[in-house]
Order: C-alpha cells, then structure tokens, then sequence
C-alpha cells in the first residue's frame, strides 16, 4: 500500500496541513496542561499586537494569510478572556482596533518562557543538516509522533532546572539544613539510629575534621540535597547521609551528588569508597550501581548501622 510520502512535492500542502494540526493539537495539550486558556492558533495575533501596536482585522487577517470572519473569531474568544479589547481608531472614528488590555500583557510575558521553550524544540528536530523541506516536515511528521511537544518541552525545562543545581561544600549556617534532610528520609525509611543522631547533630567533629567531606546540593538558594563522605580508616572513604528532599525528586539530584562525591573522593589520597545501604532501597541501588558500586562481601562481620544488609565497592 502507497502511503501520503511516496506521492513528493504534490502532497506538500496536505502534509502541511497535516503537520499544522498536529503541531497545533500539541500546543494546546500543553496549554491546557500548563491550565492556560489559551487557544494556539490565536499566537500569531498576540505576537503581532505585542511589537506592533493596536490593529484593525483586517490588517491582522492581511499579515497572517488568513480571513476577515476567522481573525475575528479568535479575537472575540481572546476578548472574553480579558487578553483584549477594541477602541476607536483615532484617525478615523469608523474604524475600529484591535488592542492588547494589561492583563493581555501581562499573559504574554508570562508565556515567554514557554514560548521560547517550544521554538528551541522545535528548532532542535528540525537542526539537521542537508535536510531539505520535504526530509524536514517528515522528521517533524515522524518525531511529533513518537514524542509530543509537551514532553519535549517538559524534558527541555527539566535540563534547564537540573543545570541550576548547584553542588557546593558544606559550612556551619547549612547544619539545620544537613540534620534536616537526613532525619526526614532516616524516618521516611527507617528510624533514627544513635550514631544517626551523633553524626548528624556535630556533623564538623564527627565528618569533617576527621578527613571527610560533605556536599550539598542548592536549587534558587535552597538546600535541596546531601551527601557525606566519612573517613572510614587510612585509606577508605564511606560515602553516606544522602538525602534529596522529596519536593525535588526528579531532577536528578542524587545522581549529581553521588558524581560530585566521586570526583572529590578521586581528588584525595584514599584507596577505596565503599557505601552501606540496604536492599529494600531499590532506586538508590540502581543508582549506585549507575555510578560505579558494585557489591562485595563486608570485611566486617557486623556493621555499625543496624539497617544496612548490603555493602557496595565503587570500582568507576
């Protein structure tokens, strides 16, 4: 069976159209998920009011290659949300004009960002090179298929908030935020053990003058995430005490903490980073096995954390 694509150049109008709806659909999923009453074919009026001053329909349907009753259809709808309103043409009393209101303003600076995002997706299927007009609309044909435009948009905003975490050293004004994060997911998890307690309520005496180290992960200033690695003996590191708040999971925090904590135990003179975890925390062990831990037998016969049943070697 022949399909659309076989027929070339003669079907372009009709792959267009077709790649105009489904871009089009896509848009407005993402408005309606983002609860943005915003109809995605009324873009291009926004835009042109916003740089260009108050116009007249037939101006806008002009410019946009569309008609009169269509351009006035969707002004109406953009009227009822408060986006616009129609005053008199100063220079001409029978003529009447299409102008932004503040809260229309306001809209389109909020929608920027969002805007912005979608051009980079866009930009980011079609960015080939040699692709020609007909290759370009089957890449955008075959790529809004497999994944919309929400989730491309989604996944771009969620590497732009992964890119604002930042991990830095811990210092003394941290250590609510330390004990904080750590007692959450020990109760989430578990309870909190005595030497939990010591560790955590003196985290300088009991981590850091001793050899250690403990990171931190900040997100728009906020301490978001943890990670310690203890001085075990002379030449063992015990990567422990980390903990991502549960209102930033998703951003792949532990990751970048556990690959900070890796970087700074190869910037030492240690031999080996070990960790204790226990098996019913599968997420976490999945991640330590992405960054490198596998497991081996403890050189010890009981740990000193009564939760832990499992004992992990970073090998890279």
């Amino acid at each position: 069976m022949r399909h659309l694509e076989d027929f070339g150049v003669i079907t372009l109008g009709t792959r267009l159209k077709r790649l105009s709806e489904l871009m089009f659909k896509q848009t407005d999923e993402l408005y309606k998920k983002r609860q943005i009453n915003l109809n995605s074919r009324s873009f291009p009026i926004l835009q042109l009011l916003a740089s260009n001053g108050n116009s007249a329909v037939t101006e806008l349907a002009e410019q946009m290659g569309q008609s009169h009753p269509a351009i006035s259809q969707m002004s109406r709808k953009l009227e009822q949300n408060g986006w616009l309103y129609h005053e008199t043409d100063p220079a001409d009393e029978r003529r009447r004009l299409l102008a932004l209101t503040p809260q229309g303003y306001e809209a389109i600076d909020k929608l920027q960002p969002l805007w912005e995002s979608l051009r980079q997706v866009v930009q980011q299927i079609l960015d080939i090179r040699g692709a020609n007009l007909l290759d370009n609309v089957a890449i955008l044909e075959r790529e809004l298929t497999k994944r919309s435009l929400a989730e491309r948009v989604e996944e771009l905003e969620r590497e732009r908030q992964v890119n604002r975490v930042e991990i830095i050293h811990y210092s003394p004004q941290y250590g609510k935020d330390f004990y904080r994060l750590n007692q959450y997911w020990l109760e989430k998890y578990f309870y909190m053990e005595e030497i939990d307690h010591q560790v955590l309520s003196r985290p300088e005496e009991n981590i850091i003058e001793p050899g250690g180290f403990i990171l931190l992960a900040r997100y728009q200033g906020v301490i978001v995430g943890t990670v310690a690695l203890i001085k075990a003996n002379g030449e063992q590191l015990e990567l422990s005490k980390m903990a991502v708040d549960d209102d930033y999971q998703g951003l792949g925090i532990g990751e970048k903490l556990g690959r900070a904590a890796i970087d700074q135990f190869k910037a030492t003179e240690f031999k080996e980073l070990f960790l204790e975890s226990n098996r019913k925390l599968v997420p976490a062990l999945t991640l330590y096995s992405k960054l490198g831990f596998v497991e081996k037998e403890p050189p010890f016969d009981q740990s000193h954390y009564a939760r832990a049943d499992i004992y992990m070697v970073y090998q890279g």
